[in-house]
């Protein structure tokens, strides 16, 4: 290289350091936005899940000031991780769930706001195709039509939730998703009120579903699922009709089987009304079928001794609202009622009574032992456990209803050589002076319990989590006898 060359190529690197002392450091180069800043909240595990969501979250493209601004000054909700983590001891029949949600006052409730509304629900049903009985008893389920309370802020239920881990990503997604809410200027800050769970408004809408199918039907410019009835309506309707709602078709039929039916037809299975007719299956009311070119499953709710029905595509569109056939059949006889049609003609089967979450866990776990899968045994009875139900009772020559009824469980005990089943062991929350000693021997074991104070926070509960975790028990979180007597054994060791 020549001494000019050298020289020349040094003056134009001055110049370029010159004009970039003098524009800026980021001169020329697009500046990443910065996440929010924010005080602590006491709780240094969230804080730092905090920091972190918040940076991932502004990295996706949301706007910082609009993060910062919804995460400032929150702190884990203890209430809302109780409510999350709460399952029930005691599975209701499904009897005992229906009457407890097709009341009069619901049923009256709604008759009086579909009188109040009715033009507006005259014309959601034509756009929409949705029966406005249909979307009127999903409204009275989800909110008792906006009169139950909401009483928590969307993003510390969310940001609960999401710190606490076990749906860390599924909540996170919520997050991002509100926080497009108040970027578009879709719902002020002030308006996120919401469930625990962090669903929001009257038709309880997760903040994904709002951002793609909640309805602006008056046309204010606002999506206003919180106090306008009619936004509230056609949300509701333009969910069903997204999900894939057929208009003018039915939803269920309560039927006749004839005598000596396969019951294990009861599967799941779609069939034309034609093939169901052939196989002897008749409308309870009598009336012939009308629409034998559409396909229904035939559904057992108490099993052979309860009512039976058909299902329709419909029915399987208001279970993606929520994934319970109970909800659904809860919805579709509120629908009826409001038009004065009768509900379920056959009996309920009460006594053959209902399993407790205990008692289905030991069905499920002896049914595996016996070689007819049933999955994790969870106590949930799920279509897993209902379709190793139904195999066990073809096995046994018994009616396959896949129904699980205390003289079931007796019979599957006595097929796996067990007399008598071992009592539950149920675990009992602490007093203030058994939290302390589970604390102080938390404390000794580096899980970080926090002062020995007796009281549960969420510290406490965080380290009870990573404790159960650590010795492969339920996570859950509680500071109970079974808890506490686990905890002294390890530190006897």
């Amino acid at each position: 290289m020549t001494k000019g060359y050298l020289m020349a190529r040094a003056l134009i690197l001055a110049a370029a350091v010159s004009l970039a002392i003098a524009c800026g450091p980021s001169a020329g180069l697009a500046q990443s936005p910065q996440p929010p800043a924010f005080e602590t909240s006491g709780n240094q595990a969230f804080d730092e899940w905090r920091d972190q969501f918040a940076r991932r979250a502004v990295q996706r493209g949301r706007d910082p000031a609009v993060i910062g601004r919804l995460l400032a000054g929150i702190a884990p909700d203890d209430r809302v991780i109780e409510l999350d983590q709460r399952q029930p001891e005691f599975v209701s029949p499904v009897w005992d769930y229906v009457t407890n949600r097709v009341t009069d006052r619901r049923i009256s409730d709604g008759r009086a706001l579909k009188s109040e509304i009715q033009p507006t629900l005259d014309a959601i049903e034509q756009r929409y195709g949705v029966p406005q009985g249909i979307i009127l008893g999903i409204w009275g389920l989800e909110s008792n039509y906006g009169g139950a309370d909401l009483n928590w802020n969307a993003q510390t239920a969310l940001s609960t939730l999401a710190y606490e881990g076990r749906r860390r990503e599924q909540f996170e997604g919520y997050l991002l998703a509100l926080a497009e809410m108040v970027e578009r200027g879709l719902a002020s800050q002030g308006q996120l009120r919401s469930s625990w769970a962090g669903a929001l408004g009257q038709p309880q809408f997760m903040p994904d579903v709002y951002l793609t199918t909640a309805v602006d039907w008056d046309g204010d410019g606002h999506r206003d699922i919180w106090t306008n009835r009619g936004d509230v309506a056609a949300s509701i309707g333009n969910y069903l009709q997204d999900r894939g709602w057929r208009r003018d078709e039915p939803v269920f039929e309560e039927v006749r089987l004839p005598d000596h039916f396969d019951y294990a037809l009861a599967d799941g299975t779609m069939r034309p009304i034609a093939d169901w007719s052939q196989r002897g299956v008749r409308r309870i009311d009598g009336v012939a079928w009308d629409q034998t070119n559409l396909s229904a499953q035939l559904f057992l709710p108490a099993g052979a001794n309860g009512p039976a029905l058909m299902l329709y595509h419909n029915f399987g569109v208001i279970r993606r609202y929520n994934n319970s056939d109970r909800y659904a059949l809860v919805v579709s006889l509120l629908a009826r009622a409001f038009e004065s049609r009768s509900g379920l003609v056959s009996d309920w089967p009460r006594s053959a009574g209902s399993l407790n979450r205990d008692q289905i866990v030991e069905l499920q776990t002896l049914l595996n032992g016996l070689g007819f899968d049933s999955g994790n045994p969870d106590g949930l009875f799920g279509s897993g456990t209902r379709r190793a139900v139904r195999d066990y009772q073809t096995a046994q020559g018994l009616p396959a209803d896949g129904f699980p009824t205390a003289a079931l469980l007796t019979r599957v005990r006595q097929s796996a050589g067990i007399s008598q089943p071992e009592p539950p062991r149920v675990p009992h929350g602490l007093q203030r002076n058994g939290i302390r000693e589970l604390q102080r021997l938390l404390n000794r074991m580096g899980y970080s319990a926090g002062t020995a104070d007796g009281v549960i926070g969420s510290r406490t509960r965080d380290a009870i989590r990573a404790f159960e975790r650590a010795q492969g028990m339920e996570i859950r979180g509680r500071a109970t006898d079974v808890v506490l007597e686990r905890a002294r054994d390890v530190a006897r060791r």
